[in-house]
C-alpha cells in the first residue's frame, strides 16, 4: 500500500506540551514521530478531530523552545496507550528550519532512507 505523506517521517521521542485551544490546562506527552507537516504524540486522552492545539517544544541544544498550533487529524489506541496525529497549521520558518535540521539528522544517524513518501 503506498503511503500519501507529503513530509518524510522521523521516529524522534521527546517531551512534548500540548493544550487543547478550548482548553486552560496543557498536558506533556511523548512524540512518536515528527515531520515538517505534523506528529504522532502520546496523550493523556484521545483529542477531538479537527480540534486545534498549541504545541511547545524544545531539543537539548535549543535555547528556546518551538511554538506550534496543529489540528487533530485523528486519535487511536494502542495497547493500554492513546496517540493523536497532529497536522501543524502554524510554525515560524526559522522552527521550521529547526524541525528539517532534526529530521536530516535523524536520518543520517539512523542509517534510514530520506524519501517524501
Amino acid at each position: 500500500m503506498e503511503e500519501k505523506r507529503k513530509f518524510p517521517r522521523a521516529d524522534l521521542v521527546f517531551r512534548i506540551e500540548y493544550r487543547p485551544l478550548k482548553e486552560e490546562s496543557a498536558y506533556l506527552g511523548m512524540t512518536r514521530d515528527l515531520s515538517l507537516g505534523g506528529v504522532s504524540i502520546r496523550t493523556e486522552q484521545g483529542l477531538e478531530k479537527g480540534a486545534p492545539v498549541a504545541l511547545s517544544f524544545s531539543f537539548p541544544e535549543l535555547e528556546g523552545s518551538i511554538q506550534a498550533t496543529a489540528r487533530v487529524v485523528r486519535s487511536w489506541q494502542e495497547g493500554e496507550h492513546t496517540y493523536t496525529a497532529l497536522k501543524f497549521t502554524a510554525v515560524l520558518q526559522d522552527d521550521l528550519e529547526i524541525l528539517q535540521e532534526h529530521i536530516n539528522q535523524y536520518y543520517s544517524e539512523s542509517g534510514a532512507e530520506l524519501t517524501d513518501g
